[in-house]
This record gives structure tokens, sequence and C-alpha cells, in this order.
């Protein structure tokens, strides 16, 4: 893909991120497009590449969602980092295997979100948090992240960073 536009890619996501998801979240918990266009990013480019991706969709993130200024930078950062890692590990990847490490890495960001908030904002109970907020939108972007996989990534034969194209 064109670096250009991933860019623009990536700044018409943010919008949709922080208006239009409200519609079809349940109750509070919307998928997180913006996450999953990070970990896709990370695992297939290289991990300083999803930590850059991270910290400039953190920014714009920060900047236009109204969020307190350095958590998006701090948790997609991270979000970018940890699936460049994760994308050395592993050469090939299935829909199990995506779902899975999007699980835990929507787990990760909803713990630091969560930490962040506790910090700043007071006593707020780790179970409730984890059962009504971390939990539903972890599994809600492991549903889409799923179906992103299957329909987008898997068959535009993307190859990793630093891999030999296949011949077929």
């Amino acid at each position: 893909m064109n670096r250009w536009t991933y860019v623009i890619m990536a700044l018409l996501l943010v919008p949709v991120q922080t208006t239009w998801l409200t519609g079809i979240g349940l109750h509070s918990v919307k998928p997180n497009l913006v996450l999953l266009l990070i970990y896709f990013t990370g695992f297939y480019a290289a991990e300083m590449t999803g930590l850059a991706a991270g910290l400039g969709m953190g920014l714009v993130m920060d900047l236009l969602s109204g969020a307190p200024f350095g958590l998006h930078v701090a948790t997609l950062a991270m979000a970018g980092l940890v699936s460049g890692l994760l994308g050395r590990f592993f050469l090939s990847t299935t829909v199990t295997l995506t779902m899975g490490m999007i699980f835990l890495l929507s787990v990760l960001n909803g713990i630091l979100v969560f930490c962040f908030h506790e910090w700043v904002l007071g006593r707020i109970p780790l179970a409730e948090a984890f059962q009504w907020t971390i939990l539903p939108e972890a599994l809600y972007n492991t549903v889409v992240g799923g179906i992103v996989f299957w329909a987008g990534v898997s068959r535009m034969n993307i190859q990793k960073a630093g891999t030999e194209p296949t011949p077929f």
C-alpha cells in the first residue's frame, strides 16, 4: 500500500472512530478500529513502523477525541510496538492466531487505560471495569479484527517485512 494512501486512510479513520462508531456500540463499548489498524501495521511492517504508527495515530486521537492528552499516544504506541514484536515471532498467521493476538492486545490496552483513569480519577473497581468495559471491548475488537483479517488482509496476500514473496 502506498504511504500516502495509508496516511489518508489513518486520518479518515480517527473521525469515524470518535464519532460514527458510537451508533453501533453496545452501551459505551465500541470497536477500536484505530487499535486494529495499528495492530495490522505493526504485525506486517515491523515493530518500529508499528511504534511510529501508534505515536502518530495516538497524537491525532488525543487532539481530536477530547481524551486526556498523552493517553492514546502511550497506549497506541505500546500496541504498535507489541504487535510488531509479535509479528517477528510468527512467520505466517491464521484467523485464529490473529483473533487471539488482537484479544490480548486489546485487554492490555484496556488495562493501561484503566490504570491511567485510576491514577487520574480515583477509585474505580477493576472487576467492574473489566466486566463492563475491558472484556466486552476486547471481544468486540476480536470479532471485528477477525472479520477484517478474513475479508481483507488474508485475501490481499500482504507480505511481512523482511520475508520473500511466494511465487503462488
